[in-house]
């Protein structure tokens, strides 16, 4: 049978983190799910640049949005409440992380994008900075942060009040979720959109590649490149979706 989505994901260590022998503090992870896979769940997150145990909590923090996705139902996460306590058990288990490690929760502070895809519905939860793409939409425009490199973290005592929480009842048969590394490079802040040029060449060779592991070095080619370093020093994740049923 064929998949019903096809799937690519990386993270990039940025040129400055290289430069001084800082690892990379993103990470991502997807899985499908649900009946015959017809459902997508997407995580990325962004590890806090003054975070000790940064990449630490960014891992942890994808690993266990994806797999608590397996505890409950797709039509859970399509509510306010059901995507709040996802994001608590998510928290609960990094601050947990952070304990047995003899450190506090800050130094395991992160950004947390998540986006569960289905058949005719989707819902899309963000804390801090990054971006969601669901066909020609930004679902969470980035808001202004009132310092440069501020942005808000799964780890903060208020992170409830900024988690970001949206729906759709039409299918989504593109996706993308990026960090802010990418941010200027992916997004028209001008019209608010996201930039054609950027993602159309990576959708449409997705869909038609036999298989997305035959991209991986490319993409990872990309994301590394001149062209793209150019532009940004930071960490560079970005997981691009298709659906094909």
């Amino acid at each position: 049978m064929t998949p019903a989505w096809s799937v690519l994901g990386e993270s990039v260590a940025g040129t400055g983190h290289r430069a001084n022998a800082i690892p990379c503090q993103d990470a991502f992870r997807f899985r499908p799910f649900g009946p015959d896979s017809q459902w997508l769940a997407v995580a990325v997150a962004d590890g806090a640049g003054s975070a000790t145990h940064a990449e630490i909590g960014a891992t942890l923090t994808c690993d266990e949005l994806v797999r608590r996705i397996d505890l409950g139902t797709p039509e859970t996460l399509l509510t306010p409440d059901g995507v709040t306590e996802l994001f608590r058990g998510v928290r609960d288990a990094v601050l947990a992380e952070a304990a047995r490690l003899g450190v506090p929760g800050r130094e395991l502070a992160c950004t947390a994008l998540l986006a569960v895809v289905g058949p005719d519905s989707a819902a899309f939860a963000q804390v801090g900075d990054g971006a969601i793409v669901a066909g020609d939409r930004v679902v969470f425009w980035p808001e202004p942060a009132e310092y440069a490199n501020a942005t808000d973290f799964l780890a903060d005592d208020d992170w409830v009040a900024r988690l970001r929480f949206a729906t759709s009842d039409g299918p989504a048969d593109e996706l993308a979720v990026t960090t802010d590394g990418l941010q200027r490079l992916a997004l028209d802040f001008a019209a608010k959109t996201p930039h054609a040029a950027f993602f159309r060449p990576l959708f449409d060779a997705l869909r038609s590649a036999a298989d997305a592991a035959s991209l991986v070095k490319p993409f990872r080619a990309f994301l590394d490149s001149p062209r793209v370093n150019a532009r940004t020093d930071d960490d560079k994740t970005l997981v691009v979706a298709v659906r094909l049923r």
